[in-house]
Formats: structure tokens, sequence, C-alpha cells
């Protein structure tokens, strides 16, 4: 694959079930769940272990379990945080995505992430890449333009789902050249970067995990 350029920036928030009522000094009095609405591997999920190692570290008598839960462009795994016990024992790593994005591509979500998620931080920054597989044969934006205008509907993208940076990335940089892409979402950034590295999608624009 070809690194074409690295702009966008996609924080990642650290977030609780609205209500907790546990104090500072008394947390955690049980396992913690840390929901990640994203696969393995997926830059929340990286994140979403150092924290839950750093809380261990901190917290040597408790236990700080991650737990997977993608599924439904990540309202899945956001409607567990969203729907948990106000006891401090769930937290969720995640995007801007299902926190924000999602509340304007779905008429309905089962949880509204203004009344029933509280952001606790935001933990990191992180430059998306724009990739495309080496069999087209080119190395910079321009010559990418140029091939989407001459072929329009003619190549497929890789996104970590519906409304999630790596899709509105790329669909801008389609209207930018006034041509036609497919989209192949996928569960996960690593899935996504298989597809390209097969050629089953031929280009993406996903977090830059080393």
């Amino acid at each position: 694959m070809y690194r074409l350029a690295k702009r966008l920036i996609a924080p990642l928030f650290l977030s609780l079930g609205l209500g907790a009522a546990v104090a500072a000094q008394d947390w955690p009095t049980q396992t913690v769940r840390v929901v990640v609405p994203f696969g393995p591997g997926s830059t929340p999920d990286i994140v979403a272990h150092l924290v839950a190692e750093g809380m261990q570290q901190k917290y040597p008598g408790s236990t700080f379990l991650v737990e997977n839960k993608p599924g439904a462009s990540r309202n899945l795994g956001t409607d567990i945080v969203a729907k948990a016990a106000p006891d401090g024992s769930t937290l969720g790593v995640s995007i801007g995505g299902p926190l924000a994005i999602n509340t304007l591509l779905f008429s309905r979500l089962p949880y509204d992430p203004r009344k029933d998620i509280a952001p606790i931080a935001q933990l990191v920054t992180q430059p998306s890449v724009l990739v495309v597989t080496a069999e087209l044969g080119i190395s910079f934006v321009a010559e990418l333009v140029s091939l989407l205008k001459k072929n329009p509907g003619k190549y497929n993208f890789a996104s970590i789902g519906n409304g999630s940076l790596s899709h509105l990335a790329m669909e801008a940089i389609a209207l930018k050249a006034g041509a036609q892409l497919v989209h192949v979402p996928y569960a996960s950034s690593p899935q996504a970067v298989t597809a390209v590295i097969r050629n089953d999608a031929q280009m993406a624009c996903l977090p830059a995990n080393r």
C-alpha cells in the first residue's frame, strides 16, 4: 500500500453511563468493564487495553476487563455503556461516531448520548492515513483524484463503518473529485486494512496504527 496523506485527527473518549454516584475514594468496588464498540486490534481497543492496564496498576486489588462489542454502526457497544448500572463498574472507550455523528445518521438510537453517557476525558488524538493498493500504481493524491474521475463507480473503499471518520473522509475525496466510490464497511480497522491488502477494496482512510 502507498501512504498518500496524513491529515485527519480522530479523538478517542473515555465515558461511562450517566449517573455514577460512587465516591472516588470508594471506587472501584467491583470488577470494572471497559466496553469498546469496535473489534480487537482497532485503535479504541488498543487504547482501552492501555487504560485498563494503567488502572490495574493504580488499583492492584481490583479487576479491569476490556470487552469488545462491535456491531450496528457502534451503537451496540455504546448502548451497553448507556444502559449500564450507574455504579461506576462500566466504562466505554470510543470515538466521535457513536457519540455524535450517529445522531445525524439514525432517526432513532437506543440511547441518547447527551443524556445517557457522561464523557470523562479525551484520551488521545490520532492521524488518519490515506492508502491505496499497490496495484493502482499511484503515489499522489492528485493521481488518485484523476483516476477516480476517469473511472466513476469502479473502485471500492474500506471503512470502519457508516458515519465513521474513515467513511466521511473518503466520501469527501469522492465529492472533491466529482466521482463515485463504492463503500464497503468493516467491523474494525484491522479488517479494513486486510481488505485493502487483499485488493477487496482499493483504498481507505484509516487510523495510523503501528
